[in-house]
């Protein structure tokens, strides 16, 4: 007896992979750009599949909903470019250094967090007590 094949073809289980992509029907105008967009779909469909598999092997299930959600953390990492001035990424904060941590990238020298958290151990309201001087009898 043969073995059943799962309900999910190919087709579908690309189907389902294209449609966060955007990839509803393609314009082109020439040969050349049909085949660099499909090219870039499949590195695309690549990419998806591998973040969506870091997604569920890692504590990242836990922090996020969806593999979409991962992406849209990092969205507001950017480069910032002035003339004459060298280019610098803003730093990255929060889950992004989870999120860096679990795809195992190491999180550049200018990017890491410059702060520290503004909460000191407090000693108690006001001044330092002074120091308690105890008499002697005698």
């Amino acid at each position: 007896m043969r073995p059943r094949r799962h309900k999910l073809g190919r087709k579908k289980y690309f189907e389902q992979q294209k449609g966060p992509l955007g990839c509803d029907r393609q314009r082109n105008w020439s040969e050349d750009g049909k085949n660099g967009r499909l090219f870039i779909m499949f590195v695309a469909l690549i990419m998806s599949s591998y973040l969506k598999y870091i997604w569920k092997s890692t504590a990242l299930k836990k922090s996020f909903c969806s593999s979409l959600e991962i992406l849209d953390e990092m969205r507001s990492i950017r480069i910032v470019e002035h003339k004459g001035k060298a280019k610098h990424i803003t730093p990255f904060v929060g889950r992004q250094l989870e999120i860096c941590e679990a795809f195992g990238f190491p999180v550049p020298e200018n990017c890491a967090p410059k702060y520290k958290s503004r909460k000191v151990k407090a000693k108690g309201p006001g001044r330092p007590p002074k120091p308690k001087v105890i008499a002697e009898e005698g």
